[in-house]
C-alpha cells in the first residue's frame, strides 16, 4: 500500500510540472515554411494554439509537411487561406480537408477577398499582397515570405523574427 502512495505522489508531481510548463510557457508565434515539392505551403501556429495554413501545395506531400510539423494528436486547422488558383498551390487543399477539420477556407485575389486584404488570428495579423506572397505581424515584428524564404521554421516572440538553427 506504501508502495501505491508513493507512485501516486510521483506521477502528480509529474502531471504538475507538465501543466506548469503548459501555463507558463513562452507564448511564441512560430511560423513553418513546409517542404511540398514544387509549391509553396506555410503553416502558423499562433500563441494561443490557432492553426492557419497558407496554400497546400502540388499534390499530397503536405500531409506529410503537417504530419512533421503538428503534433501527432491534432486534427484541426483553424483556417486555410489560398493565394492563388495555380495547381501548385491549392490541389493538396482536398487531402488536407480529408484529413483534418479546416472550419474556415479563404481564397485570396478574388472580388470579396482582394489582395492586400489583412487576416487576423488572435493576436497575429496576416497580410497577403499577392500569389505566394505574405507579411506577418506579430507585435512589434513582422517577417516577409515569399517563394524565394528559404524553408525551415521562423519563431517570434513579438518582438524579433529568429530561425532557431
Amino acid at each position: 500500500m506504501k508502495n501505491f502512495y508513493l507512485i501516486l505522489f510521483f506521477i502528480l508531481i509529474a502531471g504538475n510540472i507538465f501543466i506548469y510548463q503548459t501555463i507558463f510557457a513562452p507564448r511564441i508565434l512560430e511560423i513553418s515554411l513546409l517542404e511540398v515539392g514544387k509549391g509553396c505551403a506555410t503553416l502558423v501556429r499562433t500563441p494561443n494554439g490557432k492553426t492557419l495554413l497558407i496554400d497546400t501545395g502540388p499534390d499530397a506531400s503536405i500531409l506529410r509537411a503537417l504530419g512533421a510539423a503538428l503534433p501527432f494528436w491534432q486534427r484541426r486547422i483553424d483556417a486555410v487561406a489560398l493565394t492563388n488558383n495555380k495547381s501548385a498551390s491549392v490541389v493538396g487543399l482536398q487531402d488536407v480537408k480529408n484529413r483534418y477539420d479546416v472550419p474556415t477556407i479563404l481564397h485570396f485575389g478574388t472580388v470579396t477577398t482582394p489582395y492586400g486584404a489583412r487576416l487576423a488570428l488572435d493576436s497575429v495579423q496576416i497580410s497577403i499582397l499577392y500569389a505566394s506572397t505574405l507579411t506577418i505581424y506579430y507585435g512589434s515584428a513582422s517577417i516577409s515570405i515569399s517563394s524565394s524564404t528559404p524553408k525551415g521554421v521562423y519563431i517570434s516572440n513579438g518582438k524579433t523574427v529568429t530561425k532557431p538553427k
